[in-house]
């Protein structure tokens, strides 16, 4: 499960995860595919015994460390080794909870992830940890070890489930042009995917999955897990996706792209973190593996929550904004697109409306005490509506009922209730 030396066809000419040099380039570390300034990735090169922390693609710092006494990657319980990939700390240790051998306190890392699960691995209890001895070379059981004084330097850049910590053998780099690019090829294809899971296009959305893709909590391959999900997908009506803070890493065997998600489908509605873990073959990537982590485990992800909810909410701001305008400029094949074409009666109504506006010059349309509502999938809408013309004029309680598509919201029902001013 190697990542292929090659983009495919069509894509720059260069070595996948050894390209050579641009002339006159910055070497850029391969492992930081989609990182960028204000998120830290933390990798360690088992062959120079280094630590690195980056703040986007620029190196902050450089620490001595000291990995498992035996070479290679861990395979098995007791083999010594540290395993390579990408991990996440999941929980901090105290030293007063540990022998005095781990120092100052522990970060318990992920491993086995999915994909080590997915290839037979085993083992637990890999860390970061802390000393009571002096640092020395490949000395440990399979942890990651610093010094105590260097570990409290680290604590600084570590949040749980987001910051990665990538460990192999030796890290390569790359001129960031060509970094670039792989970025661009995983972004597109994460994009395409939550498409395809939006759309229910079932055929596209399964031609994403590799066939060695491994469903590590339920215990199934390829075959399974699709047959689950379009089982699931079925059930609902409609189902919506939103994506925010994409972050892309790699390693010498796996890509992981990981993110926020906001999960609907008709009522039921969930948040979390993604985690999926490309291959690339001579198609281009494909899922080997996906892990969830929910939002109340990953306080980091808080904040990039808050940042979804505000786009979410610019989003329905333009999309009314359109919405408005079109229908002043009497403008409704731009106001009918905002409709799904399962609105009811979507040719009927708009004929009637197109009949309806045609006598009138002008037109406006003012929207006063706009609340939003959600409901898993439905996103409700109510507002006063004024309605101005050159000789017609009401005001009324609109309700608009929106679905998330892949190319926005869109009307799926609407009401509109006459107010009567005088009473």
């Amino acid at each position: 499960m190697r990542i292929s030396r090659k983009i495919i066809a069509g894509m720059m000419l260069f070595s996948f995860l050894w390209a050579g040099e641009v002339m006159g380039s910055e070497r850029i570390p391969v492992p930081l595919i989609g990182v960028r300034d204000g998120i830290y990735t933390v990798c360690v090169d088992k062959s120079l015994q280094r630590l690195y922390v980056y703040n986007g693609r620029k190196k902050v710092e450089e620490i001595p460390c000291s990995t498992g006494m035996n070479p290679g990657d861990k395979q098995v319980q007791g083999d010594l080794r540290t395993p390579e990939g990408v991990y996440f700390f999941e929980k901090i240790i105290e030293g007063q909870s540990l022998p005095e051998t781990y120092g100052w306190r522990a970060y318990t890392l992920n491993y086995p992830n999915t994909v080590d699960r997915a290839l037979g691995k085993n083992g637990n209890g890999i860390w970061i940890h802390g000393r009571k001895l002096p640092l020395e070379n490949r000395d440990t059981k399979g942890c990651v070890s610093l010094t105590n004084s260097d570990l409290k330097v680290l604590d600084a850049y570590l949040d749980p489930y987001h910051t990665p910590i990538i460990t192999l053998e030796s890290v390569t780099t790359i001129d960031e042009q060509s970094l670039d690019t792989m970025e661009s090829l995983y972004r597109s294809f994460i994009n395409d995917w939550l498409d395809a899971w939006q759309n229910k296009d079932f055929e596209k959305y399964e031609a994403c999955y590799s066939p060695r893709f491994y469903d590590a909590l339920h215990g199934q391959g390829r075959d399974g897990f699709l047959a689950q999900k379009r089982a699931i997908s079925s059930r609902y009506g409609h189902i919506s996706i939103f994506s925010q803070g994409l972050i892309i890493v790699g390693t010498d065997n796996y890509v992981l792209c990981y993110f926020l998600m906001d999960y609907s489908g008709d009522s039921f509605q969930s948040a979390g973190v993604k985690y999926v873990y490309l291959e690339n073959g001579s198609e281009g990537p494909r899922i080997i593996a996906e892990e969830f982590t929910p939002l109340n485990k990953a306080r980091k992800w808080q904040a990039v929550a808050e940042d979804l909810k505000r786009r979410q909410n610019e989003d329905i701001q333009k999309f009314l904004d359109t919405w408005r305008s079109s229908w002043e400029g009497k403008d409704l094949d731009t106001m009918k697109g905002l409709y799904l074409a399962s609105f009811p009666d979507r040719e009927g109504y708009f004929a009637a409306k197109a009949k309806n506006i045609a006598p009138y010059q002008s037109v406006r349309v003012i929207l006063d005490g706009v609340d939003i509502q959600r409901s898993g999938v439905y996103w409700t809408i109510t507002a006063n509506q004024r309605f101005i013309s050159d000789s017609y004029e009401d005001f009324g309680k609109k309700t608009l009922r929106l679905v998330s598509t892949s190319r926005g919201f869109r009307v799926i029902q609407e009401q509109w209730e006459k107010i009567d001013e005088d009473s």
